[in-house]
C-alpha cells in the first residue's frame, strides 16, 4: 500500500495514514486503498474495532490537492472528485466500531474521514479546521453531512464559512468529540478504550453498530430493537457477559 499501513492485532485493526512528509496528506492512491482495506475488513468476524490514526503527530492535513489537481482535469475527473467520499462512506457502513485517534493536525478531508468514525478521541495538541472555502472549494466528500450530525448545523455553519481553526476544548464542547487526552498519556488511553470496547459481545458490538447507521442514514426502527434483544440473549458470548455481569452486581449488593 502507499501512504497507508494496517495491522491487526487481538481483535483490533489500525489503519495508519503513513505519509509523515506531507503531514499525512490524503493522496488519491491512499484514498484507493483505504476503499480496499475498508472492503477486506467487511469480512472480518474476528477484528470488533477498528482504529484510524495518522503516522506521527498529526491525523491528517487533509487532500492532498497538488496530487489531485491532475486527475481532476483529466477525463476521469468525476470519478477522482467523488473518491473521497467513496473513502468516508466506507468508513461509515464498516460493521466495526471505529475510532480516530486524532494527534496535531486534523483538516478538510482529515476531519471528514473521522467524522465518518463512531468515536473521535483528541489529544491536547489536536488543531482543526476545514479550509475549503478559503482554498476556493466546497467541502465535499460527504462532510457536510456527517458534520452536522455531529454538530448541528449552526455550527456546522460556522465552521465551514469562517475556515477558522479551532482546538479540542471547541471541539468537545460542540459535540466533535467525545474526549481530550493529555499527548503524553494519549496512547495508554486510547488502548484502554479499545480494550473495554472489544470486551463487548460481538453480538451486540454488530448490533449497535447496526443502530449507529441506521440512525445516521435516517432508517432507524425501534421496532427493531425486540429482535436485537432475543438475539443477544440466545448468544452464547453475550450470556456469559451477561451473567458475569449479573453475579458482580449480586456480589456487591
Amino acid at each position: 500500500m502507499s501512504g497507508l499501513k494496517l495491522s491487526t492485532e487481538e481483535q483490533v485493526a489500525r489503519v495508519v495514514f503513513d505519509r509523515p512528509s506531507t503531514l499525512n496528506a490524503l493522496s488519491p492512491r491512499l484514498l484507493s486503498d483505504l476503499i480496499e482495506t475498508c472492503a477486506d475488513l467487511q469480512k472480518s468476524d474476528s477484528v470488533r474495532v477498528v482504529v484510524f490514526q495518522g503516522a506521527g503527530e498529526c491525523f491528517s492535513a487533509g487532500a492532498d490537492l497538488p496530487a489531485f489537481l491532475t486527475l481532476l482535469t483529466g477525463a476521469d475527473a468525476h470519478e477522482a472528485a467523488d473518491l473521497g467520499r467513496r473513502a468516508t462512506n466506507a468508513i461509515a457502513e464498516l460493521p466495526q466500531i471505529t475510532m480516530a485517534a486524532i494527534r496535531g493536525h486534523c483538516v478538510g478531508g482529515g476531519l471528514v474521514l473521522a467524522g465518518a468514525c463512531d468515536i473521535r478521541v483528541a489529544a491536547d495538541d489536536a488543531r482543526f479546521m476545514i479550509p475549503e472555502l478559503d482554498a476556493g472549494i466546497p467541502l465535499a466528500w460527504g462532510g457536510m453531512k456527517h458534520l452536522i450530525g455531529l454538530v448541528g448545523s449552526t455550527l456546522a455553519a460556522d465552521l465551514v464559512l469562517s475556515c477558522r481553526p479551532f482546538g479540542p476544548d471547541e471541539a468537545l464542547r460542540g459535540g466533535l468529540i467525545s474526549r481530550i487526552v493529555s499527548v503524553d498519556r494519549f496512547e495508554e488511553e486510547v488502548a484502554t478504550l479499545v480494550a473495554a470496547i472489544t470486551r463487548k459481545p460481538l453480538s451486540v458490538l454488530r448490533a449497535t453498530k447496526r443502530q449507529l447507521i441506521a440512525i445516521g442514514a435516517g432508517t432507524f426502527d425501534a421496532r427493531e430493537d425486540a429482535a436485537a434483544l432475543l438475539a443477544a440473549l440466545k448468544d452464547p458470548e453475550a450470556q456469559a457477559v451477561g451473567q458475569k455481569y449479573l453475579k458482580k452486581r449480586l456480589h456487591k449488593g
